[in-house]
């Protein structure tokens, strides 16, 4: 049986690992170059923790050896092979900002510069293989829910949005007054729950990700950190970072996601969904929805 790659292996036993072992598995994840290239003791000296901690987690992973663990991490190395020189064009260094310029505009400039090191993370962490996966599994689901709580309400709102446009059979649960609960009531094997949730993680999400799953439903978990406590019932989860100057968590690569993943997921649709399209088109205009601009004399003349 073909093992599952190290961040997908820890994300399914984090929830069962000691506190000590979670120190060390948020380390691995965090260090696939370290642990695939330097000797257990220069990792343990790194993350101030023992040796046997490291060899300890790759029992609790289901590994016969640290050195396992290891070679793991060197494939995850060797997938993401696209480096970060090829892409250094799109980094943005705050180190040159004149002090003038600092002063006048810090916020949006960190600002951009942080959601451009996102992106640019995103874009060289993303397995694409798992993205057309979830695109083609939402082509050939039933019904497709999106939940989200808290900050992450918004952005369930936004994708819903965008699928409406396309699909009839997606909705956002927890709208209208309907409880999440009340609307994943009777879903089955044939549909689809994608949970959008960060840290805080939100209760209500994690219910809603683990009602799914025992409905047998296919489940799709946009999170922040390996640690995500809904991971456990995802069938698939993507990572997205969300670091920020500000005091909140950045949703810009989740966006990035979003609107690839519907992209994908349209594109897929064939006429059908191209017909819908062009069907709540012609009826935006039709009823008025979009402001008409009028055109001035001289510019008819």
């Amino acid at each position: 049986m073909e093992s599952l790659p190290i961040n997908d292996l820890i994300a399914l036993h984090y929830d069962t690992l000691s506190p000590q072992l979670k120190i060390a598995a948020d380390h691995v994840v965090g260090h696939h170059d370290d642990v695939a290239s330097r000797s257990l003791r220069a990792i343990a000296a790194t993350s101030k923790l023992n040796p046997p901690t490291f060899s300890r987690l790759a029992r609790a992973l289901g590994l016969g050896s640290y050195e396992e663990m290891r070679e793991l991490c060197r494939d995850e190395i060797k997938y993401r092979s696209i480096s970060f020189a090829e892409k250094a064009g799109l980094l943005q260094s705050e180190n040159g900002i004149d002090e003038e310029a600092e002063i006048q505009t810090p916020f949006a400039l960190r600002q951009s510069a942080s959601a451009i090191r996102n992106i640019d993370q995103f874009a060289n962490e993303l397995d694409v293989a798992r993205l057309r996966t979830v695109a083609d599994r939402l082509v050939a689901s039933q019904r497709v829910f999106l939940a989200g709580s808290l900050a992450s309400v918004g952005f369930a709102q936004y994708f819903g949005y965008l699928a409406n446009l396309a699909f009839s059979h997606w909705q956002v649960v927890g709208q209208n007054g309907v409880s999440p609960v009340t609307a994943l009531t009777g879903l089955s094997s044939t549909d689809c729950v994608i949970v959008i949730m960060k840290n805080p993680y939100a209760k209500r999400s994690v219910d809603a990700a683990q009602i799914a799953h025992e409905s047998g439903a296919y489940i799709v978990v946009i999170s922040d950190s390996i640690s995500c406590p809904a991971f456990r019932f995802a069938t698939h989860y993507f990572i997205v970072p969300t670091d920020s100057p500000q005091f909140f968590s950045s949703y810009i690569a989740t966006l990035v996601l979003l609107e690839s993943l519907m992209g994908m997921v349209i594109r897929r649709s064939g006429q059908e969904a191209h017909q819908r399209l062009k069907e709540v088109e012609t009826n935006n205009h039709r009823l008025g929805e979009y402001w008409q601009v009028t055109q001035s004399t001289s510019n008819r003349e």
